[in-house]
């Protein structure tokens, strides 16, 4: 895997972009009150400080730098949009087998982070094949919320991930790497509209 064709300077307002969005979110809501969204602000953070130390400091580091971005990459993939999806589906259906179903984003994780730093990407095509399953499931679950509560903001959310998703193995293809910067992006217009949803659920009160 190559790296992401942008530059330095455009990486680093890539991940300051995605760091602001996670905060700025993360502020509008209380771990007590929504657990599972907060995780996501907070995993997406993580990954985007990480990703700024990496393009300032990991110059001379390939491998490293490799295995940290190839991590980045599939916890910023696997771990929000689950989060996300639990926390709108214990505001609609309470703390729901349903809602709780989208847990199951652990077992693709654990795998993905053993084919980065113990196989290198080599021989991952199972743990590929349950990545994409993942994410494609909780892209229809989220789908299927936006359509159930009628809620427009859920819809933009799911094509969001949509396109990062898909629109990114076509980047990739023409130059690989590129679907880094597409996702990080991606994953800063999410929690901004997660922002949203929590705006438009406090106006409901």
């Amino acid at each position: 895997m190559s790296e992401p064709i942008s530059g330095r300077g455009l990486r680093c307002a890539y991940n300051g972009l995605l760091l602001y969005s996670a905060y700025l979110t993360a502020k509008k809501m209380h771990l007590a009150e929504h657990p599972c969204a907060y995780s996501a602000c907070i995993v997406s953070g993580t990954v985007a400080v990480l990703g700024l130390l990496r393009v300032i400091f990991g110059s001379g580091h390939s491998d490293e730098c490799r295995k940290l971005r190839d991590v980045n990459q599939g916890v910023l993939e696997l771990m929000p949009l689950p989060l996300v999806n639990m926390e709108l589906y214990i505001r609609s259906t309470g703390v729901s087998p349903l809602a709780l179903s989208h847990a199951i984003f652990v077992l693709p994780l654990v795998g993905d982070l053993c084919c980065s730093i113990v196989k290198e990407r080599r021989q991952c095509d199972i743990s590929e094949c349950l990545k994409d399953l993942t994410v494609l499931g909780n892209i229809v679950s989220l789908a299927y919320l936006a359509h159930v509560e009628e809620n427009s903001i859920y819809m933009r959310m799911m094509l969001v991930m949509a396109v990062m998703k898909y629109a990114g193995v076509l980047v990739d293809s023409i130059h690989e790497g590129t679907g880094e910067d597409l996702q990080v992006c991606g994953t800063a217009l999410f929690l901004h509209l997660l922002g949203r949803v929590l705006r438009q659920w406090k106006d409901k009160m």
